[in-house]
């Protein structure tokens, strides 16, 4: 429908691309990048306090309205949203009909991974260079695959939920499952030549969490994210979790997931006002220092598509307006078959903006629609 701009926004994680043959290579060290242009990097602003009063009542109104229209033409079961906006107020709301009030977030949980993660470099517990064979064993090119490799999807592994039998298993895979997935393939590329998705670096940064922190990476985000910044619905998802409290992920094109199957790789559930709470703290210097969230957009990698940029577990959209300029989001995007998702922080606006739905609509669309009302 009008307004909602579909034909000019960047719409969620494209579907992953199949499992193919390739020569498998052993590398002894990381090599000069050789992928497309990087972009510039981005210097994050920080951002005042996140508000806690609701925004002007006009606006509010309009918010409504965008939230009402954008959810009946993408035939959305359940859609949650939110809008703050620093130094003035938040917006937010959840309709899940006769679902469950918690919505799925896809591969935008992988901030939080990210972002603990960086917590423990900065406590000195342990180093973005840091070999990922110090703490799982039997990785391709373990040796020279670092930490900040796979933060960044720059260590050269396939995605072991590429595998055409894994993913045929339907089913959760251990970490040692993965491990062995993406052996047999071997390593892509060297770490460090190029930029390729892969579900199974998180799954690895999860080990590594649990590892350094002592407890596992769900119970380390709740710790050092979900507690500290009273989060009331945000939580990751256990394994073997039924998510009975998830509105049910629904596709007309291919069968779903069942949300807990993703581990780190896509971790959370929740409303998108504690997505959007987490976003204005993380550029707000409550969660990393400033320096740190910097260097997260510090080196961007060229993505599937064009204008779509990732850093370390984090995502830059330059996202084209009507008008021919463009918006840059500073957020990460996921999507996965009956669930789409998207938590970013708008540069033109000034506004963090989060949405998740299911079904087979963009979160990213209503985002896009949520921030021109606010407008």
């Amino acid at each position: 429908m009008r307004g909602l701009g579909l034909a000019l926004i960047v719409a969620a994680l494209p579907a992953m691309a199949g499992a193919q043959d390739y020569k498998p290579v052993v590398c002894k060290s990381s090599v000069t990048y050789a992928g497309a242009p990087l972009r510039a990097p981005v210097t994050p602003p920080l951002l005042a306090d996140t508000p806690k009063a609701e925004l002007d009542p006009a606006v509010v109104a309009r918010l409504d309205t965008g939230f009402a229209q954008a959810r009946a033409a993408l035939k959305a079961p359940a859609m949650t949203a939110a809008v703050l906006v620093p130094g003035k107020g938040a917006w937010t709301r959840t309709d899940s009909g006769d679902q469950p009030p918690l919505l799925f977030w896809a591969s935008a949980g992988k901030s939080l991974i990210a972002i603990v993660t960086l917590q423990l470099v900065e406590a000195g517990k342990l180093k973005l260079e840091d070999p990922i064979s110090k703490y799982v064993a039997g990785v391709p090119n373990g040796d020279v695959v670092t930490i900040r490799d796979l933060l960044a999807h720059t260590g050269g592994l396939f995605s072991a939920n590429e595998d055409l039998k894994a993913r045929a298993a339907r089913r959760a895979f251990t970490l040692d499952e993965d491990v062995k997935i993406i052996a047999s393939h071997g390593a892509m590329v060297c770490p460090g030549e190029r930029w390729r998705y892969s579900n199974t670096g998180y799954a690895l940064l999860g080990k590594v969490i649990a590892t350094v922190d002592g407890r596992s990476w769900q119970d380390a985000v709740d710790a050092r994210i979900i507690q500290p910044l009273g989060l009331k619905t945000l939580r990751m998802l256990q394994e073997g979790d039924k998510a009975e409290d998830v509105a049910k992920l629904v596709s007309a094109k291919e069968a779903p997931i069942e949300p807990a199957w993703a581990g780190p790789a896509g971790p959370a559930v929740g409303s998108a006002g504690d997505m959007a709470r987490v976003w204005a703290a993380l550029l707000g210097g409550e969660l990393l220092k400033q320096d740190t969230v910097q260097a997260m957009f510090g080196r961007l990698y060229p993505m599937f598509d064009a204008g779509s940029f990732y850093g370390l577990g984090v995502m830059a959209v330059e996202v084209p307006a009507p008008d021919g300029s463009k918006d840059l989001w500073l957020g990460h995007l996921g999507g996965t078959p009956g669930a789409s998702a998207v938590v970013a922080y708008s540069v033109r606006d000034g506004v963090v903006v989060a949405a998740a739905l299911t079904g087979d609509g963009s979160a990213a669309a209503v985002a896009n629609l949520l921030l021109r009302q606010a407008r």
